[in-house]
């Protein structure tokens, strides 16, 4: 789980917010320093002087999904005024004020952004408890030293509010929003829990078990290898896998209910923003005392 401040031109993020783009080509020269840990899914929150301001603040985030390196002809043809300039010219003057010789790369990184949401006021880095160097140029990682970084911003953002023209092809963008600050949270949840003690072939049977899950709308939680959740609009449901043999079953009972104790206790302390949510246990094979147990814990 990574997310990135990167400093971005004003003029292209505020022609997307007017737009109403939903998925956005976010382009880098070929030269600049590369993401090392950024994967399909993590945020990428954009960092600029807004109009009317002195100093830089975030202002929206889009989630990473593909990268690939175009021609500036190629990036045009495909994406158009997703590239965040109304028209080529306009285009080729920013990426020409961006270099550093003047001259249009043969290739560019493409970053595809999709569910783009952007706040309603800036977020300032100083309001939320972070530092972010002033001569900041590129890009930093936000969750390295502290992984909460990311979960105080959207909380900071949820208190003032989500653009209305931010909307996402298939969610309202309140909706995006929300399930972003859940699965946030769950993963620092997860993280400090940490993952289960298997052996190599015990945590293969378990990602089995949770794969089939992944087939029927759950998704992993962030930075974890075999538990999922399932985002609803009332509920949230956490998938856990249950592996055993039967020399460790009680071990492995009492193990799992501490795993679902511990989620319980650390979604509370977390205020994750949703009111019902219960457990579903994976099993192998179907054991009725099991179930019994983890419908009164739901009930608990």
């Amino acid at each position: 789980m990574s997310s990135i401040a990167y400093v971005t031109d004003k003029k292209m993020i505020e022609y997307h917010r007017l737009c109403g783009n939903q998925n956005i080509n976010f382009w880098r020269l070929a030269n600049q320093k590369q993401f090392k840990d950024f994967h399909p899914g993590d945020l990428l929150f954009f960092y600029t002087r807004p109009r009317r301001s002195k100093k830089k603040g975030f202002v929206g985030y889009g989630h990473f999904d593909s990268i690939q390196r175009m021609s500036l002809k190629k990036m045009w043809n495909k994406f158009g005024t997703d590239n965040g300039y109304e028209s080529y010219e306009k285009l080729e003057e920013a990426i020409l004020a961006a270099s550093r010789d003047n001259k249009v790369p043969e290739e560019m990184n493409c970053l595809y952004l999709t569910n783009v949401v952007f706040f309603l006021s800036p977020i300032y880095p100083e309001e939320i408890g972070i530092h972010l160097a002033n001569k900041l140029e590129s890009y930093c990682y936000l969750d390295q030293n502290d992984p909460l970084v990311t979960v105080r911003i959207l909380k900071a953002a949820g208190k003032v509010g989500i653009d209305a023209w931010s909307a996402s092809q298939n969610l309202e963008p309140e909706t995006v929003f929300r399930r972003d600050e859940i699965r946030h949270q769950l993963a620092v949840c997860a993280k400090e829990i940490g993952e289960a003690g298997y052996t190599s072939q015990e945590k293969a049977r378990a990602k089995r078990l949770i794969n089939e899950k992944l087939i029927q709308g759950y998704e992993l939680i962030r930075g974890s290898s075999t538990d999922g959740v399932l985002i609803e609009e009332d509920r949230l449901t956490i998938a856990i896998p249950f592996v055993t043999q039967h020399k460790d079953f009680k071990t492995r009972r009492t193990e799992l209910i501490g795993k679902m104790t511990l989620y319980k206790i650390f979604m509370k302390k977390h205020q994750i923003p949703i009111e019902r949510f219960r457990f579903e246990i994976l099993f192998e094979q179907e054991r009725e005392d099991m179930r019994e147990l983890i419908r009164d814990f739901n009930h608990a």
